[in-house]
């Protein structure tokens, strides 16, 4: 049975991982991505224990990934932490699956529940003022521009954007449209402003 010490441990191993990363991706992230996966299992169902072990471990693996993506990196990461703190075989084989699937660049797709959970959860905190936030962090790691190419606006337009039409729950979907609304006026705000002086 998970307590609440067995959670606050597994946050506390999280924290070492994410300190290394980008802050785009640190644990304010992970803990976030709990907050949206708790709330989406409230009205879905799902095992909120997978959920949460899940979302606090979903990019450890961002860094020095020695697997194919980080999401399989990530997911190898987690069986040793959650093993070592004593979790059933079977909690650990979910958590595992659900990690490798949050993100499609290998081809994993979510097939649980709490996998799907996972990936919408994650896909939330990319919308809004936070997920604003997150991209230009992001941007500022990767050295992007504001607009053109290789920039923040064409990540926002050929990522962000197209997040919706992949999600798996109806909570997420709607959780999702007044994010994205916000972000949609703010990218309009930021084309108007800059014609003013183009």
């Amino acid at each position: 049975m998970t307590t609440p010490d067995n959670m606050q441990r597994i946050i506390q191993v999280a924290q070492g991982f994410y300190s290394r990363k980008d802050q785009a991706h640190d644990l304010e992230h992970a803990l976030r991505v709990r907050e949206w996966g708790k709330r989406i299992a409230q009205e879905e169902g799902g095992d909120s224990t997978v959920i949460e072990l899940a979302a606090l471990l979903h990019d450890i693996g961002r860094s020095g990934a020695v697997e194919k993506t980080h999401a399989e990196s990530s997911a190898g990461l987690a069986v040793n932490i959650l093993q070592k703190n004593g979790y059933s075989e079977d909690i650990v084989r979910r958590v595992k699956e659900a990690i490798i699937s949050h993100s499609l660049e290998a081809g994993h797709k979510p097939i649980s529940l709490e996998a799907k959970i996972l990936y919408d959860a994650d896909k939330l905190d990319f919308v809004g003022a936070i997920g604003l936030v997150r991209l230009f962090t992001l941007a500022g790691v990767q050295g992007w521009n504001l607009v053109g190419k290789n920039s923040c606006q064409e990540f926002y337009l050929e990522k962000i954007c197209g997040y919706r039409e992949h999600l798996f729950t109806k909570s997420a979907k709607t959780y999702f449209d007044p994010l994205f609304h916000y972000m949609e006026g703010f990218w309009q705000e930021l084309h108007t402003e800059r014609l003013k002086f183009s």
